[in-house]
């Protein structure tokens, strides 16, 4: 078996996106760090929902990262259930109460030369083209500062190369029903299962769960507090799998090696086969062919 078994998760396809983008915004509304990178949220409430909506297509869209999801029945006062500003033209339409909905997701990144690159892909459904976002939401300064802090957190401890959990978010309306358990565990188990080493950067409101599976803090995420926003915000750092390291590093060894010796080969096959060619065609020019 290559994949953890799925249980009551499913492969994500293009056609969850409106309703992943509603379920991302309702849910991230509750982390610090969307306090500091979408100040405008109230304001701009589309804006957070296609920005959502493209980062998660690229995902499911993306080779190198597999989106799961949980479904539940629906409650038609969910809206109610969360401080986020969910707005009329999200692209998703409400289905009758009781029907199978998302609730939950998860997007993984791969590490890189992942053996699963390309594969748990659902293709089925349309990719719409997705409205570009204006982002007036954000505070844009706010929001390339983390992505940097992130990058050099992650490259100064060595896990930039490891399986990355990107998002996962469970809407506020179905909390505590265990589906973000059942979300990070697989990811968990798919990191055991390859021996591949796994990070996240974890809001204080998922750091005992990822904990209670094994990860271990290595660093804090820090952007300290400015005029806009004088709270500033920190996030932690988190490994699982630190054992599997030695590996990875082998395993991304013999990677270059395979890359390295495949790429000898073949400019040896075309020099011969250029090198052949010329004598062909010094042979014909003399006669002698």
């Amino acid at each position: 078996m290559d994949f953890p078994p799925l249980g009551h998760l499913r492969i994500a396809s293009p056609d969850d996106v409106p309703r992943i983008s509603v379920v991302a915004t309702a849910a991230f509304r509750y982390s610090p760090l969307f306090e500091w990178e979408r100040p405008n949220h109230a304001k701009y409430p589309e804006d957070t929902i296609e920005s959502y909506r493209a980062q998660f297509l690229d995902a499911i869209q993306s080779d190198d990262h597999i989106v799961l999801v949980r479904e539940d029945a629906y409650l038609c006062d969910e809206n109610n259930k969360t401080a986020a500003i969910i707005p009329d033209n999200t692209g998703w339409t409400a289905p009758k109460a009781g029907e199978r909905v998302i609730v939950g997701v998860i997007s993984i990144k791969l590490d890189p030369g992942s053996p699963h690159v390309g594969k748990l892909k659902n293709n089925n459904g349309c990719y719409l083209a997705t409205p570009h976002s204006l982002n007036r939401d954000l505070n844009q300064r706010h929001y390339d500062e983390w992505g940097l802090l992130s990058a050099t957190a992650k490259r100064k401890n060595r896990v930039h190369r490891h399986s990355t959990i990107s998002m996962i978010v469970v809407h506020p309306a179905y909390w505590r029903r265990g589906y973000g358990t059942q979300l990070a565990t697989w990811a968990r188990d798919l990191s055991r299962m390859d021996r591949i080493p796994q990070c996240v950067s974890a809001a204080p409101m998922s750091q005992c769960l990822f904990m209670s599976l094994g990860f271990r803090e290595i660093d804090a995420i820090v952007a300290e507090g400015d005029k806009d926003d004088p709270r500033g915000v920190k996030t932690l750092l988190l490994e699982f799998g630190r054992e599997y390291r030695g590996e990875l590093y082998q395993h991304l060894i013999l990677r270059w090696i395979v890359k390295v010796t495949k790429d000898s080969l073949v400019g040896l096959v075309r020099w011969t086969q250029r090198r052949l060619n010329r004598m062909q065609v010094q042979g014909n020019e003399k006669g002698v062919w």
